[in-house]
């Protein structure tokens, strides 16, 4: 949806995504494999790059066991195959980490053009995922702690780098001086900055079970350990102080912040990206019995593969007879949106076509209970279906309004009628959705009713459906509809 609506950035990341997918969907169309065409691609460029910089560091061998196991590593293989910020993120981030060490080994013109490089991968970085912007920390470190590369800190290179960033950096700061600074604020709450709360062992133990999973365990173990020899031989050369200045910062961050509040596993993933290398080089080095060794090494690689091909389809265990219900796999909330979508749009029709019969006037909009419902819902059904568009920025499906700015949602056309990037208190705007009947969809099905802002907006409701979302045979989730009559403007 973000695509379909490019702006020089977005309520909770930079533009980066939403360029990639148009650019891939205007080749194959508004498919699953036109949105996630980039990211298998990305995917093989990160591996390419990884075994470029590896084998710059250490030799052929490291190389091709890090990019062996990067490809058997479970989260990896999710961001290969669904298209979101972390491919562009990862392949960014790798491609800096390249042209960064190149610029320490080059001189005169050519050590100019890996320093403009660097800053331009870091800033392209930074327009699909902020966390890119640790890498110049990461950099300043090495360059400030490292005695030989120290001198890099009186010249001009690292500072070019620093211009070509900044300059990247322009279209998210207009954009959010545009929409009063909205992204610092959604920043400051994932990091837990908006909450008053403690610091909690139970998320960080939550946090660090995540890693388990979406690493496998024995592969993350093998990680942690990659880390422990780094930091016991007290970065005794020049590969492992590069590698342990793109690894520590970002682990020592997210991992610090977990125990205010579990982030998502995804955080931390530039990190290992690293530490991947140093796995791969003191593994080669490592002195143990050649049956313990190639049995770890085959219990790691096999465990992590298995993983990753569970992962990518939870389906085959119940094809081989294994029950296993959709509400306990980690993966359901991205199964069965298009059988969802499909009921939605024939309870739509069906709704439209009796007030057609009856000779009613009203007219149909649609709202979800959360910006996810909202958007997998819009994706898959049609786009001619006969609800209340007024401009093609519309969603086909909003979200529930809201004074203050949640999501993306809230700066698109609403159903409100208003802009909430140039509002002010006690603005009322036109909105052509009033007087209408909306169709309520919630997976929430705990709630016996809409919540107070629908109930508020409108004159009455009523259940029409409670359906069960099947995908061979298994609920995926449960969908309540209600009907909600002649749509009045909130109370600001």
């Amino acid at each position: 949806m973000w695509s379909e609506r490019l702006a020089p950035s977005y309520y909770s990341k930079g533009p980066g995504v939403a360029v990639a997918i148009r650019t891939s969907t205007a080749l194959l169309g508004d498919t699953a494999m036109g949105v996630r065409f980039f990211s298998a691609l990305l995917g093989l460029g990160t591996s390419v790059i990884l075994y470029t910089l590896a084998t710059s560091l250490y030799n052929d061998k490291v190389a091709a066991w890090a990019v062996v196991l990067l490809n058997l590593t479970p989260i990896f293989n999710a961001g290969s195959t669904l298209m979101t910020i972390d491919p562009l993120m990862i392949f960014f981030w790798c491609g800096s980490m390249l042209t960064f060490w190149r610029a320490l080994h080059r001189t005169g013109v050519a050590a100019d053009r890996y320093w403009l490089a660097t800053g331009l991968a870091v800033g392209l970085g930074f327009l699909c995922k902020y966390t890119c912007a640790l890498q110049l920390l990461s950099m300043a470190l090495l360059l400030g702690l490292s005695r030989r590369w120290r001198g890099q800190l009186g010249r001009k290179g690292f500072y070019k780098a620093l211009g070509v960033f900044i300059v990247c950096t322009v279209p998210v700061i207009i954009w959010n001086a545009q929409h009063h600074w909205i992204t610092v604020t959604h920043l400051k709450e994932r990091a837990g900055g908006a909450e008053s709360g403690g610091w909690h062992l139970s998320e960080f133990g939550q946090f660090l079970a995540m890693h388990l999973g979406v690493y496998s365990p024995i592969l993350f173990l093998g990680l942690l350990w990659a880390l422990y020899r780094t930091a016991r031989t007290f970065l005794r050369n020049d590969a492992e102080r590069f590698l342990a200045a793109f690894t520590f910062p970002i682990l020592i961050l997210y991992f610090a912040l977990s125990f205010r509040e579990a982030g998502e596993a995804n955080w931390t993933a530039p990190g290992f990206i690293s530490s991947g290398i140093l796995l791969a080089h003191f593994w080669d080095t490592v002195r143990l019995a050649p049956g313990w060794k190639r049995g770890l090494q085959n219990s790691a690689l096999f465990t992590a593969g298995a993983i990753s091909c569970v992962a990518l389809h939870t389906d085959v265990v119940r094809q081989l007879g294994i029950p296993w219900p959709y509400h306990r796999d980690p993966s359901h909330r991205l199964r069965g949106w298009e059988e969802t979508a499909k009921a939605v749009e024939d309870i739509t029709d069906s709704i439209l076509e009796d007030l057609k019969k009856t000779n009613r006037k009203d007219n149909v909009f649609l709202i979800a209970n959360r910006w996810q419902v909202a958007s997998e819902l819009s994706f898959y059904m049609r786009d001619d279906l006969g609800v209340i568009r007024p401009t093609p920025d519309h969603p086909l499906v909003h979200t529930i309004q809201s004074a203050l700015p949640e999501h993306q949602f809230s700066f698109w056309p609403r159903y409100d009628g208003i802009d909430i990037a140039k509002a002010t208190s006690g603005e009322q705007r036109n909105s052509a959705f009033v007087g209408q009947t909306a169709l309520y969809i919630t997976d929430d099905t705990d709630r016996r009713n809409p919540p107070k802002s629908i109930q508020s907006t409108f004159e009455k409701f009523h259940l029409i459906r409670v359906m069960d979302v099947l995908r061979g045979g298994n609920q995926v989730r449960r969908i309540k509809i209600f009907a909600c009559y002649n749509y009045k403007h909130p109370t600001i």
